[in-house]
């Protein structure tokens, strides 16, 4: 399971590029690919799910620490549509501390998504506990594309 540490030292971003990579260099469903099964396995990890922006307010109402920054995959992809998260709790201080977020108020929170409006909302569990909610762009999104791949990893899947 990703940590908020793996966050905060980069680590998490040589996982997704690892992922990217196989999806970029194969083709067809990868559903019974031994590789692709366990890169389905460590993305389940993060049981990402799609939320509204009602359910997203929820969860940044209930945090006792909230950070913005630039959504974590963004690295890998620094021409693509700009978009930030949302970090909450031991992900927002870590993402803080390691200068890639800035503390923010609920409603700095709220209005930041409510900017991205066009983009799904999906929420990661961190460290044990959904810290990250990503207005994701699903054409780099390793998200999107393991479904993409037939990969199925997001709760309350839609069609985009």
């Amino acid at each position: 399971m990703g940590t908020s540490e793996d966050y905060g030292t980069g680590r998490v971003l040589e996982n997704i590029r690892k992922a990217l990579h196989v999806f970029d260099s194969t083709e067809g469903s990868l559903s019974n690919n031994e590789q692709s099964v366990r890169i389905q396995k460590k993305i389940q990890e993060f049981e990402p799910r799609i939320l509204s922006f009602p359910e997203a307010s929820d969860y940044i109402r209930k945090a006792v620490t909230i950070a913005l920054g630039e959504r974590v995959c963004r690295a890998l992809h620094p021409g693509s549509v700009s978009t930030e998260s949302v970090f909450l709790d031991e992900l927002a201080e870590t993402m803080v501390r390691s200068g890639q977020a800035r503390i923010a108020s609920i409603e700095d929170a709220e209005q930041t998504l409510k900017k991205s409006f066009q983009h799904p909302l999906i929420i990661s569990k961190v460290s044990g506990r959904y810290q990250e909610i990503c207005a994701s762009y699903p054409p780099d999104c390793v998200y999107w594309r393991a479904e993409k791949r037939g990969l199925h990893c997001l709760l309350n899947r839609k069609n985009i």
